[in-house]
Order: structure tokens, then sequence, then C-alpha cells
């Protein structure tokens, strides 16, 4: 059976249908009329899925759909709490087998029927509201609507020139790939150039600045965007009809084609390789010396359109800082020297928020323009505009206009994973295969043939990386390991989350979002006000999951043996975290904020933790290592400097492959150790008189030869009250052994605290050589 998957689109309509087949099994002896209840539950709540479906490619749904959409999507979830309940009740009375549990099993029958009776009643009443206010009809005119919009993008076409920022680098790089040098003979070849990036970097505007330039070099040209959802004969008439083809409307496809072989065109905004098969084919195979200019937000199709005939890509970057101010500044007072001293600091925080996208920036900066007073406290709510889901305005409205089209693009599930990532904070570094099991957990992925869960969650993580609707954040050897969402992005996503009551926002500033529905899915972010814990226990039986992010107050952090690789940064804000443990982990680098937990004490982490004074400034700036009282770490190749600082240690557990004398004085130089435990090859260790006055319990394991194990120096340690010694020797020193432990225990008997003594050896077969125990 295939999976049933949880969406956005329909909630939980797929698990439903799913969960109504298995209530047909013979294991619940439901009676005929019940049964038959089901099937018209599946029936009806099938047809409905389906319109679901539909219903979701819609950009800009009216009221009556919108709220019928909402309600059925309700109505999914509730029946799967009701089955789900209802199944674990008949479960639990079946498992007793005395004549109370026959009983309950006819109750909870008795319950199903009558709760699946309730269900068909709710879904007779919504199938009947659809027929009666004739909703599927009215989908049609909000398609209509939505596609006679303006598209947005084509104001980018008639930007002056005087009002760009930053293009002129790129547009004269791209102009020196395709055009030859001066003194240079024109190529015959046919040039191919893509330029990818994510929406608003302003492809479209930096495309049709290299066209501006460089038209006059062509007889025949033409500039045309494919958009999302392109009509193929349309397209190629567009372009015959620019470069002086006469199309006709009796022409088909391949004709046009044909007609187009003797001309050039440049090509804006490619959604899919599939069009480009039709519209490369015409234009790749132009006149000698041609030039093909594509612009797209996916790398793949990027690389597409170049592969067959060794093209260009160009994948456009945001805007540096300077740029960003220049075309900030610019927009508002025509100058960025005409800025007031008191709004610098607002605007870098704005212009922080944008991130480099001139789109973002554009929109920001004419609203501020236009509609906001020029004070910094005005400039500050701008700011705090950008991050939060509140309606918006009309400038905001064009980036997110943008975005729509991105969204809408993506398949179903895809759209479900992405509006996932709200869930995460603003500026959150999210580890890939955290965010992988958390889809899948969900419900959110379904595999194909012969692909796990696991292969089918990265393939769409990857997909929407090549989108540029999240961004790579670490990468090693070509692999996304962790990535973030940009802000603007974030908050586009946000209003759709809100919009759909897919997940709902928990922020103490204020009341958490989508009250009027029930919370299926919940993420806390910063304090969590005792207002919102009261609100949390209201709504706890609908909750199917939550995301945590209250941090601030946390003192214990356990993630031993779970698959984390990385912490994140904002792991330095959690001020109070007195225990942190790592251990058997994929960390493999403490963060740099790590020095600002002043409270740490209790710090254990894996074998491929990088701790040396090369990967985080451990030295007297570092408070943590003044306050660390258990550290705990194994398989270090040696003892780093700094450890002579944990003046405040109190238990330390090191394993190395070999404890050099340097080693043995760092440790010998703390005065609060309590514990020592070492592991590794130690041939000898002698404590001299005032060494660790407060040690209490020492547990060390030693390689021992005739030559090299002497007097410990144990009785120097003045608070010890417990002695574990291990010992490695050859089967032929079984005998030798016994003097050291006889000596040992003799000094501890001499000792004023009488310590207890554990004494083991581990004994080699002579087939081991003492070289390669040494070794």
């Amino acid at each position: 059976m295939e999976r049933a998957m949880v969406s956005v689109a329909t909630g939980a309509m797929s698990s439903v249908l799913t969960k109504l087949a298995e209530l047909l099994h013979e294991e619940y002896k439901l009676a005929k009329g019940v049964r038959n209840d089901i099937e018209f539950l599946r029936s009806e709540l099938g047809v409905m899925n389906d319109l679901l479906y539909v219903m979701a490619d819609i950009e800009e749904l009216d009221a009556l759909n919108k709220g019928w959409r909402d309600r059925v999507r309700e109505l999914a979830y509730n029946v799967e709490d009701c089955i789900d309940l209802s199944v674990a009740r008949f479960r639990r009375a079946d498992g007793d087998a005395s004549k109370g549990g026959k009983l309950k099993k006819i109750r909870v029958s008795l319950q199903i029927a009558h709760q699946i009776q309730e269900l068909k009643a709710r879904v007779i009443e919504e199938s009947d509201r659809q027929k009666r206010y004739k909703l599927d009809g009215l989908i049609g005119s909000s398609s209509d609507a939505s596609r006679n919009k303006v598209d947005l993008r084509m104001c980018a076409l008639w930007e002056e020139t005087k009002n760009l920022v930053g293009l002129d680098g790129p547009r004269d790089e791209i102009i020196r790939l395709l055009m030859p040098a001066e003194g240079e003979v024109p190529s015959q070849q046919v040039r191919t150039l893509s330029i990818v990036g994510c929406a608003g970097l302003g492809k479209t505007t930096l495309t049709n600045q290299v066209y501006q330039k460089i038209q006059g070099h062509f007889e025949c040209k033409a500039f045309v965007s494919v958009s999302q959802n392109p009509h193929i004969k349309d397209i190629l008439m567009k372009i015959c009809s620019q470069v002086g083809a006469t199309p006709s409307m009796a022409d088909d496809e391949l004709l046009l084609v044909n007609k187009l072989r003797e001309y050039i065109s440049v090509v804006d905004d490619i959604w899919h390789s599939d069009p480009w098969k039709i519209i490369g084919q015409a234009l790749v195979r132009t006149s000698p010396g041609s030039i093909i200019i594509v612009t797209t937000r996916l790398k793949d199709v990027a690389e597409s359109c170049c592969s067959s005939h060794g093209g260009h890509v160009y994948d456009m970057r945001p805007l540096d800082n300077n740029d960003s101010r220049r075309l900030f500044f610019k927009r508002i007072f025509d100058s960025e020297d005409k800025c007031r001293r008191e709004l610098e600091r607002a605007s870098e925080d704005i212009l922080e928020k944008c991130d480099g996208i001139p789109l973002a920036i554009i929109s920001i900066s004419s609203f501020l323009a236009v509609d906001v007073p020029q004070s910094a406290d005005h400039w500050n709510k701008v700011k705090e505009s950008i991050s939060s889901p509140l309606p918006r305005n009309k400038a905001i409205e064009t980036m997110h206009s943008v975005l729509s089209l991105s969204y809408f693009n993506l398949p179903h599930h895809q759209r479900t994973c992405l509006l996932y990532l709200t869930a995460f904070p603003e500026d959150c570094i999210i580890v890939s295969k955290l965010l992988i099991s958390r889809w899948i957990a969900e419900g959110f992925v379904n595999a194909e043939l012969g692909e796990s869960l696991y292969e089918a969650g990265l393939r769409y993580f990857n997909d929407l990386i090549n989108r540029s609707l999240i961004q790579p954040w670490h990468e090693v050897r070509g692999v996304v390991l962790s990535c973030r969402v940009h802000d603007v992005i974030l908050n586009f996503l946000i209003s759709k989350s809100v919009e759909e009551n897919f997940l709902t926002l928990s922020d103490p500033s204020r009341l958490p979002t989508s009250l009027h529905s029930k919370v299926r899915r919940l993420s806390l972010k910063n304090n969590c006000q005792e207002n919102v814990v009261s609100w949390i226990m209201s709504i706890k039986p609908y909750v199917r999951s939550l995301a945590c992010f209250v941090l601030l107050q946390l003192r214990y952090l356990n993630i031993k043996g779970t698959g984390v690789g990385e912490l994140p940064a904002g792991i330095g804000q959690v001020q109070n975290l007195e225990t942190l443990d790592i251990s058997l982990t994929e960390v493999e680098k403490l963060p740099s904020t790590i020095v600002q937990l002043e409270k740490l004490a209790r710090l254990f982490v894996s074998p491929k933790v990088m701790i040396g004074s090369n990967t985080i400034p451990m030295d007297s700036s570092f408070p943590t290592l003044q306050s660390l009282r258990t550290f705990i770490i194994s398989t270090i190749s040696s003892l780093p400097i700094w450890m002579g600082l944990l003046v405040n240690l109190e238990l330390l557990q090191l394993e190395t492959k070999r404890f050099t004398p340097e080693d043995l004085r760092v440790l010998g130089g703390m005065p609060a150790l309590e514990t020592l435990i070492l592991v590794g090859e130690l041939y000898q260790i002698l404590f001299m008189p005032g060494a660790m006055p407060n040690l209490k319990h020492l547990k060390i394991r030693l390689a021992f030869t005739t030559n090299s194990y002497s007097d410990l120096g144990i009785q120097h340690i003045a608070s010890l009250t417990r002695v574990d010694v291990g010992i490695n020797a050859w089967c032929d020193h079984r005998e030798a052994v016994q003097d050291p432990e006889a000596k040992t225990q003799s000094l501890l008997d001499a000792h004023p605290n009488r310590p207890t003594l554990i004494f083991n050896t581990d004994f080699l077969d002579d087939r081991y050589s003492l070289k390669g125990l040494e070794k």
C-alpha cells in the first residue's frame, strides 16, 4: 500500500483515506451498516481530496472557496483524530480476555458506529454546501483573475539606467563572455549563456541591460518571457514576430521552428527543461555567430540550456554592502550622502534584512520614500514589519508576488516541506539530516519505487536548494550539510503558513497566530510566557508536532547518541546552560559562540570534536574554562595547553593513544580535581607531594613491563579514597604482576584515609609482540 502523506494542500486527507480502509479489516468486526458508512466516507472524502488538490494550484481563491477548503481540511484532521482514538480504545479492549473485556469491545464498536454516523453527517453537509453554492464553478474566475495580473517583473525592463546599481560589473562580464574582444574575429558558433539566481536578484534587468548594449551588432533580435506555464506555440510566434519572420496562426510548431533557424532571440525566465527542448531547437540551430541569453531560477535548467554546445552558466549573486547602500539611498534621497545620521543604524538593519536582493531593496526603499516619515522610530517599525507575518503594504506585496510564482510552481509535497521551514527561527542554521528526518516523521515524504524515505527527502531538499528557495550554508565536497532561509522568503512562507493554518507560531510579543482554528503543528520561539503556556495546555489534544526553540532558560542539554551534525551558533545565547552532552554525535567542531556560556560546568564531547586552540579561543578570555566542573573526551592526540586553565575542574576523563610526561605535568596542576580517569597507553606515573590536593578517585590503566612499573606516589595524594588500577601484561608476567599489586595495597593501607583498591589485570597472549603493545 502506498504510504499515506500529509500535505498542506489536503491536510491529513490521504492518511484518513488509508485509515478508513484499515477500519474495514475483519479484526474490528463492525456491523454491515457501519461498514457501508465507512465506504461512503471513503468515496466522498476521495472526491473532496481531488478537489482540494485542484484548489491548491490556484494562487488567489475567493472567500467562499477558501472557507470551504479550510473546513474540509479541518474535517480530515478531525476524522483522523476520531479513527486513531477509536482504534486505540478497541485494541486496549481486545487485549482484555475477560468477560469485562468482551463488553468493552462491544461498547467501543458502538462508539465507533456512532462517531462514524456523525462524521458522515458532517461530510454530507460540506458536500451539499459545495454543490449548493457551486463552489467548483467559482474556481475558474479566481484563476482567470490571477492570470490577468500584471507581471511585476516586467517593470524591470523599463527601469531607467540611471536608477540601476551594481549591474555594471555583471553586465560587462557577460558581454565579455559572449562578444569577441576588439580585433578578434567573431566566432561562427552559437554562443549561449544562462543567468541563474533566486527571485528578486534582477536577472531580467541584467539581461535587458546586456541586450540593449549588444543589440546593435545583430540585424534580427527578440526578447521573450517563457514564464511559469508556457504555451510553446505562442512563444515561437512572438519570437517570429520580433525578428520579422511573419508567423501565421495556421503554422504548427515545427513550421515555426524552421522559420526561426535563420534568426536570433533572447529568452527570459525559463522554469523547466522541457520547453527548452523545443525553443532551443529553434534557437541553437540559428545562423552562425548568434547569441542566446537565458534566465532561470533553477540551476539544472541553466545547465541543460548550455550543456549541448558548451555555453556559459552565470551564477548571479546578491549585491555587496556598498551597492546595496547605493541602491537603497538613491531611491529615497537621490544620493547616499543625504541620509541623516539618525537614520543610519535603522537603514543598516533594514539592508541586512534585504540581504543584497535588489527587488527587496527596491520594494522597501520605495515604501520608505513615499509612505514613512524620515525618523528612526518609524524606520525601526518598518524593519520589524519585514520579519512579521502581519498584513503587508503594497511595496512588500511586490516581493511577495514574485515569490508566489516560485511557490506555486512547486509540486504539492515540496510546498509542504518548504512551509515546514517556518518552524525554525529567523537566521537559524538548519542541519539537513535533521530537517529531512522531521519531514519524514511528519509524513511529508513519499518515496518512489526502489527509493528509501531518506533518499526521497534528500531529493526534495536538493530540489529546494536548486530552486534557490533555501540557501546552502555549509558544504563538504558538494554535499549541503546545512542551510538557512532568507528573511524575505521566510516572511512570505510564514504568511502562507498562517493563511493555510499549516503551522502555528507562538511568540511572547503577541498572542499566538491562528487562534480561530485548531492548532495541529506548533513552533515555540523565544521565551515562553505564562499566558502562552496555559494556552498550549488548552490546545494540546490537537497538537501533532511541537518545535521548541525556547532555550534561554535551558540548563541541561543532552543530545548524546543522536544524528546531530552541528551545533547552532545560537547556542551561545543559552546563558544558563550548565550541562552540554554531545558525545556519540556527528558534531566535529564546537561553534565559536560556545565561549559565551559562562555557566557551563559539564561538557561531554565525541572523539572527533576539534578542541585545539586553533578552533576556538581557548585562553583566559574563555570564561567557560574558569567554570567548567566536568570534562569528558576520548581519543585526543595530545592534551591542549589550555587544559591547565581548568582550575575549577572536578571530574576529568581522558582517552588518548599515549600520555606524555608533559601531559601528566599539566594534569598535576589542577587544584580542584576530585576524579581523574585516564584511558590509554601509560607506562609510568608518579604523583609528587602536593599534587592534586583534592583528588578522591583515581582510575588508571598501565602497560606493565618488569622495568617500567614503579612507585606511583599515591601516598602523596592527601584526599584519596578510591583507586582503580588496571594492568596490561604478558602471560609470562603473571607472578611479577603480583608484586606491584601488593606494593600498591601496602601504600594504601598506610594512607590516613585507607583508600579502597580495585586492581585488575588483562593478560596478553604470547602471540602478541611487545613491539605491537608499545605502538
